[in-house]
């Protein structure tokens, strides 16, 4: 059986590894389809803080809220200030959804690149920061997309007409409210394109 590499930020595909008995209780506490997703944040997702470098995520209440949310809801759509870490939030769940469930297309939408650009490289130090026994091997890792072993693929663009045209999308992630995109009635079956701020304002009322 291959070690584990403690200096690699990548992990290569499909390496056949030894654990520990508590490795892999960690493992299946991280795996928990609904615990899961906090308890892998709170214990192996680490974050850039401005001042005090790479830390452990530590979500304030509301922020729990929202992982629960997301792991519990088709259609989520949260309104919060800037700087209160919801794009952190979004990442370690991003990040989780895709190593822990297989082949899973996983796109952020951006209004502009540098807003999807932005929270990829967030996943991505969270990736790289990772206990080795926790993640996910990759078949591809680049600035715009990652494929892991596990046929799941985090995928980052620009909101365009085009926009995830031709994928089979498991999760959408769109970022800003001024994302425009395609909803369809389930009473009526009316399909219209509607600003996330529009729709949100539309779900409050129903």
């Amino acid at each position: 059986m291959a070690q584990f590499s403690a200096t690699s930020l990548i992990k290569k595909p499909y390496r056949k590894l030894s654990y520990t008995p508590h490795q892999l209780k960690e493992f299946a506490l991280c795996a928990d389809p609904i615990s899961g997703p906090l308890y892998f944040m709170e214990n192996y997702f680490w974050v850039q803080h401005p001042i005090k470098g790479k830390i452990q995520y530590q979500p304030y209440s509301y922020q729990k809220k929202m992982i629960t949310a997301f792991n519990e809801f088709r259609n989520v759509s949260t309104l919060l200030p800037r700087q209160a870490g919801k794009t952190i939030t979004a990442a370690g769940f991003l990040l989780w959804f895709a190593m822990f469930n297989s082949d899973q297309t996983i796109l952020i939408a951006a209004h502009k690149f540098s807003g999807s650009k932005e929270i990829m490289s967030r996943i991505r130090f969270g990736f790289e920061s990772c206990d080795d026994f926790i993640r996910a091997g990759v078949t591809e890792y680049n600035k715009q997309s990652i494929i892991f072993d596990n046929g799941s693929t985090i995928s980052a663009e620009t909101t365009t007409e085009n926009t995830g045209r031709g994928k089979s999308i498991s999760l959408l992630y769109c970022l800003g409210g001024e994302n425009t995109v395609t909803v369809r009635d389930k009473n009526t079956g009316k399909i219209k394109n509607i600003t996330l701020q529009d729709l949100y304002k539309e779900l409050e009322n129903d």
